[in-house]
């Protein structure tokens, strides 16, 4: 399994978005996520979603994005 971690910006307000990294566990994409947001001062920033997505193989069209989120800013529900 991989994790990637992406920003996604807001393109209203002129914020930019950022793919954060591949990681090959979650917890080492949740620890960078979270390294990212301290380093970045994105905390409780509602201009960027910052998300984890979880994907089985590289070299592949993924469709339905989110069937494999695994965490979302956006979102209270989410999974562990």
């Amino acid at each position: 399994m991989y994790f990637v971690v992406f920003d996604l910006g807001c393109s209203d307000c002129g914020e930019s978005s950022n793919l954060v990294g591949l990681f090959t566990t979650e917890d080492i994409a949740r620890k960078s996520l979270n390294q990212y947001i301290d380093e970045n001062s994105l905390e409780g920033n509602d201009d960027h979603e910052l998300i984890i997505y979880k994907i089985d193989t590289l070299d592949k069209i993924y469709n339905n994005s989110y069937t494999h989120i695994v965490f979302s800013s956006f979102t209270s529900n989410n999974k562990q």
